[in-house]
């Protein structure tokens, strides 16, 4: 988020700046209370949230954190520009993370936090619990979604000088194994696209996913707006990177044979309104239901053209390009799916015909 003054006229206690996305946005902050307006400045609603919080009562203040304590830290951290660099979608999660790990622990004392402290409490969010027959929650991928926030965050403890030394860093990183989404196979691809022909919004759908290897986060809000030149340029909902992609000639097929698209997106609902990220994703979980492929999601989609690239001699470098991945770490999860034999014959032919070509033919014995 970034932050700047502006030259508007403002009420007291009222600030403003611009988002990375250049939109205005205003908070008010009084008695150590922040809070973010909901509505544009000047309407009717504007005027009684704002005299709504200049209202509150001193028995409804709740008085900052001491200084030093954990909600001191974590409050300051939600200000830094370690977690304000982070994309909107990455901070939201992060913070439910965050928040979920405070309960209770506002009070203590961040130098006084240890590494059996922090062992513990990761052990503990590695336990899978169901509570009153709801859904489990816990779990080793938790604990280490865990971690890796109370990494950073307690390094940021050690930058305020908080504690000395980072406890996190001393507990092991809790080691799982998840095949994760399920790549889809060629066969598969070719089992939904039978069932959905061309001319269909789920034709559509698959093919925008399948070109673009974008999350269904992106994917539902593809629009022609998007489209320039041939090429497809947008930024990505999670950490905002600006990608320019090919129209391949396949999703320009399915583009064109559709009786109808939506004006602000390609994909839109049954009442011709654009879909929300959930709404896309339970609807194309449907539509892959219907291809009998009930094992098949839209992220797995998404690995599959990472899979596709690999076999067909991608460099990582290119494959990061297309999906808009940061690093080899990532890439190597998602083609993990390649065809391992395809991709040895591939490099020893390559293998053999440079030998060939560079040393000249096998000597006879």
């Amino acid at each position: 988020m970034t932050r700047r003054n502006t030259d508007l006229p403002l009420p007291r206690h009222v600030s403003a700046w611009r988002d990375r996305h250049g939109k205005l946005r205003f908070r008010h902050r009084k008695n150590g209370i922040t809070r973010y307006f909901k509505n544009p400045p000047g309407s009717a609603e504007w005027l009684v949230e704002f005299h709504e919080y200049e209202g509150t009562s001193a028995t409804e203040i709740k008085p900052r954190h001491t200084s030093g304590t954990l909600g001191d830290l974590i409050t300051r951290y939600y200000r830094s520009q370690d977690f304000n660099s982070q994309g909107e979608v990455s901070q939201a999660k992060n913070r439910a993370v965050i928040e979920e790990f405070r309960q209770g622990r506002d009070h203590r004392p961040v130098a006084m936090l240890t590494f059996e402290h922090i062992d513990a409490i990761l052990a503990k969010k590695a336990q899978k619990v169901a509570v009153d027959g709801k859904r489990a929650t816990g779990g080793p991928a938790a604990a280490q979604r865990l971690r890796k926030q109370l990494r950073r965050l307690f390094e940021h403890g050690v930058r305020l000088g908080m504690i000395r030394t980072n406890p996190v860093e001393l507990t092991a990183r809790v080691r799982y194994k998840t095949g994760g989404h399920h790549t889809w196979t060629e066969a598969e691809i070719a089992a939904f696209r039978e069932r959905h022909p061309l001319g269909t919004k789920a034709r559509l759908a698959l093919e925008i996913i399948l070109w673009t290897g974008q999350r269904r986060g992106d994917v539902h809000r593809f629009g022609p707006q998007h489209v320039r030149d041939g090429r497809i340029n947008y930024e990505q909902e999670k950490g905002g990177k600006e990608l320019w992609l090919p129209v391949a000639a396949q999703l320009r097929a399915a583009i064109d044979a559709m009786p109808a698209i939506g004006v602000q997106t390609f994909l839109v609902t049954e009442y011709g309104k654009p879909f929300s990220k959930g709404g896309f994703g339970n609807w194309f979980r449907d539509r892959c239901d219907e291809a009998g492929l009930k094992h098949c999601t839209a992220h797995g989609l998404r690995k599959a053209i990472a899979r596709r690239l690999a076999e067909n001699g991608a460099t990582q470098k290119m494959i990061k390009s297309v999906g808009g991945w940061s690093n080899d770490r990532e890439v190597a999860i998602y083609t993990a799916g390649a065809d391992q034999a395809e991709l040895a014959r591939t490099a020893l032919t390559a293998l053999a015909e440079w030998e060939a070509e560079t040393l000249g033919p096998s000597p006879r014995r």
